[in-house]
């Protein structure tokens, strides 16, 4: 019973040493994040880039090229939203025309139906005339 203890502890001190050299390993590793961490913290602030409490992102720093930037982005946004609502008006006036369009083909067919009627009536009055 005494050998089955001493294995016992033996195989619990193994344990014991693995999850020691574990932590030890873990820890080390952490320490090596936390410093790339502080590192790249140290060259956002080194470039003015700012973090707010609370925030999940790093603003980049505001100055006279930022702004420049900025001012053409928003300004092509603004001319990119006037094309679209003009290529939506461009296309509501097209719908339309080809509506008018149909309805002004419609009218002339009728038109030369009503001229090809009226011609054969002026035909046969001819002929009744002629006899």
């Amino acid at each position: 019973m005494n050998t089955k203890i001493d294995a016992l502890f033996a195989t619990l001190r193994i344990l014991i040493s693995d999850q020691t050299r574990d932590l030890a390993m873990a820890m080390a590793e952490l320490r090596s994040v936390a410093a790339e961490r502080d590192k790249a913290v140290k060259s956002l602030k080194d470039a003015r880039f700012t973090h707010a409490a609370g925030a999940d992102r790093w603003k980049p720093p505001v100055n006279e090229r930022m702004r420049e930037l900025y001012r053409r982005l928003f300004a092509l946004t603004d001319e990119r939203d006037n094309a679209r609502q003009s290529l939506r008006a461009a296309e509501q006036d097209l719908a339309e025309t080809e509506s008018v369009n149909s309805d002004l083909r419609t009218v002339n067919a009728r038109l030369m139906a009503d001229l090809a009627a009226a011609m054969e009536r002026l035909n046969h009055a001819e002929s009744i005339i002629m006899q």
